[in-house]
């Protein structure tokens, strides 16, 4: 084995940290392309999500499925057999007849394609019999239907 003389090993030892450094550089980079997809939709310091990144047809499902949560509570409200009906499939439990009464009083078959729909029975409000149709968008989308009641009788 020949000799290493002081300067050729000088320039080995710049060659090898030039190397190291350069494999770092790499590695920060390739992590912080990593990193940015998973914090591309961060919230700016108002708390607010940014705008640029803003699911827009998301925001507009959802207001339009409250929507029609709204209109067809108003709906059920007012026909007293759709009313019972909704009642007792959430007093029963009964996910397939309350999707029969949304369906027949505004919500589409697509609205109600892959969403969770949940009944609920809950605390009374001095004696009213109440229901309320929620809907939460999307990625899963949930409709959730509360029914308040002190004594439920129906």
């Amino acid at each position: 084995m020949l000799p290493i003389d002081s300067s050729l090993k000088n320039r080995i030892v710049i060659l090898s940290h030039v190397n190291l450094l350069h494999g770092i550089i790499l590695s920060v980079l390739a992590l912080g392309l990593v990193a940015v997809p998973a914090t591309a939709r961060a919230q700016v310091t108002s708390g607010e999500q940014n705008p640029n990144f803003a699911d827009t047809p998301s925001r507009a499902d959802a207001a339009s499925l409250q929507k029609k949560a709204n209109e067809a509570q108003a709906r059920i409200r007012a026909n007293q057999d759709d009313r019972d009906e909704l009642m007792r499939a959430v007093k029963t439990n009964e996910v397939p007849l309350a999707k029969q009464v949304l369906l027949r009083n505004g919500f589409t078959p697509e609205d109600l394609e892959n969403a969770k729909i949940t009944l609920r029975t809950g605390g009374g409000k001095g004696g009213e019999d109440e229901m309320e149709i929620s809907v939460t968008c999307c990625d899963p989308k949930e409709i959730t239907i509360q029914r308040s009641l002190e004594y439920f009788t129906k």
